[in-house]
């Protein structure tokens, strides 16, 4: 089984791979977790694209994170089942919020700044996104779901991931 996730900044991609992860016993790669360093300093494309390359000739996997530019319709074209979380702004706030505490434990710097909540208020939502998510599902619908709400992911993945 290959997963790709996809969705707003904020939408609890990492956390849905996790718990995937876990549940099926399938390897996880955070695409954030390989492009930015503990200080979110950006880490070079050279490192960057051998390493998602590499995870992605594995057998099965699970990839959450956007970023076009690594091998975005390699990993939709594989991907068995592409689940895309368009939650509403105000949940993404929170759970980014929650989510910056949790990795101040890990060692990260405070990534939630005011460039932070400008993205995940505004600018991963642009229409250009939104039309790239719409052609997704549009080009891959039998393989796309796109969820909109925290209890639609709860229902249909959360609970199916405890039974799967």
């Amino acid at each position: 089984m290959k997963i790709a996730i996809l969705g707003y900044a904020g939408s609890g991609k990492s956390y849905l791979s996790d718990y995937i992860s876990e549940k099926k016993n399938i390897p996880v790669l955070h695409l954030d977790s390989v492009k930015w360093d503990k200080e979110w300093k950006a880490v070079d494309d050279a490192l960057v694209l051998p390493q998602v390359s590499e995870f992605m000739k594995k057998e099965e996997w699970i990839i959450d994170g956007y970023y076009d530019y690594l091998f975005f319709e390699e990993r939709l074209e594989q991907a068995d089942e592409i689940i895309i979380l368009l939650l509403p702004r105000r949940n993404c706030f929170f759970q980014a919020l929650k989510r910056t505490k949790s990795r101040k434990k890990e060692g990260y710097k405070n990534d939630f700044n005011l460039w932070f909540i400008k993205f995940i208020l505004f600018e991963c939502r642009s229409k250009e996104r939104q039309r790239v998510y719409a052609g997704i599902s549009k080009k891959y619908p039998e393989k796309t779901c796109i969820i909109t709400s925290k209890s639609q992911l709860n229902k249909k993945f959360l609970k199916d991931a405890e039974n799967g």
